[in-house]
Formats: C-alpha cells, sequence, structure tokens
C-alpha cells in the first residue's frame, strides 16, 4: 500500500529536521571523492556500522563503490566552509576540493579531516537502492572523536547547538 504524500509537503516538513553535517570522503583505485551528504546514521552496534544515503546520479558514487572504502567525517561547528565546498557540484578535478584542508589516513586510506567532531573510517559492506539513492553500508575499523561542538543543518542553513536543555538523570 502506497500513502499519496504531497512531495512538495514531504519536502517542506523534511527541511525542518536537525542532523549533523557528514563529509563523505575516499580514495583508491577510483581517485579521490567526496561528497556532503544529507543522510548518515549509525546502523549497528554489534558489529559497528554505519549508513550513508548517495544520489545515484551523484559522480561521486562510482568512486566509493569502486574504492570500497570511506571515512564519515562528522564536521565541527567551525567547519561550516568544508561543508558548502563538499556539497557543490565538482568543478574541475573532484581532488581540487581536498586542497584547501588538511587530511590524513588512519586504516583504510580513505582521507579524514583533521579537526573533524568524530571520523568513522569504513568498509563498504553492502549496498543497496532505494528510489532514487544508494544505500551504503559501512563496516566500521575506526573511530577518532574530538571535544569540538557539532555543525547542525536545518531549514536550510548550518547552525550551532544553543545550551543543553536540563534533564534529570535516569539512574
Amino acid at each position: 500500500m502506497h500513502a499519496h504524500v504531497d512531495p512538495v509537503r514531504f519536502r517542506e516538513a523534511m527541511r525542518l529536521t536537525a542532523s549533523g553535517v557528514t563529509v563523505v570522503t575516499s580514495d583508491g583505485p577510483s581517485g579521490p571523492a567526496g561528497l556532503t551528504a544529507s543522510t548518515f546514521q549509525s546502523l549497528s552496534m554489534d558489529l559497528p556500522s554505519v549508513m550513508v544515503c548517495i544520489h545515484v546520479e551523484s559522480r561521486n558514487l562510482s568512486a566509493i563503490l569502486k574504492n570500497r572504502v570511506f571515512v564519515a567525517n562528522v564536521l565541527a561547528v567551525d567547519q561550516e566552509k568544508i561543508a558548502s565546498r563538499f556539497a557543490q557540484s565538482l568543478q574541475g578535478r573532484p581532488d581540487d576540493r581536498f586542497a584547501h584542508e588538511q587530511w590524513r589516513a588512519i586504516v583504510t586510506g580513505a582521507p579524514a579531516l583533521y579537526g573533524a567532531l568524530c571520523n568513522f573510517d569504513c568498509t563498504v559492506t553492502n549496498v543497496f537502492t532505494h528510489a532514487s539513492h544508494k544505500i551504503v553500508v559501512g563496516e566500521v575499523l575506526a573511530v577518532e572523536v574530538s571535544d569540538a561542538e557539532p555543525l547542525i543543518y536545518s531549514n536550510r542553513a548550518y547552525r550551532a547547538l544553543k545550551a543543553a536543555i536540563d534533564q534529570p538523570h535516569s539512574a
């Protein structure tokens, strides 16, 4: 059964949700690739894994799938320019976007961004197609975490978190 949902209304509602900002990077036989992903989530704690959704027409998708590795770089609040750079369509060589920042390899050889909130270094284990996107599943081989504040995206704008809401802690 399929309900009819107005696509414009659906898009309006989705833009109001808030999420962290993730730049997915890869390197290998197909060369460097990177994009700002609109969907990145943890998938399993039993076998540490994450998923990222990438539009099937993305020029970076084929490189990530051929390289079989990626790093999900969750951005810190001061990395808005990096998010914008990797969100733009490719102009010139794909690796031009990497020239402005410092990168390092952790385990897989995919570029991990210095100063990110956290980096998830992954190998591609599964790929699923759903409508306009590929759901790329990665097994996490290494994680690095900083003490930075996260960059948030909501309602078509980058944002910073406000102070945490005081809540009683459960025992």
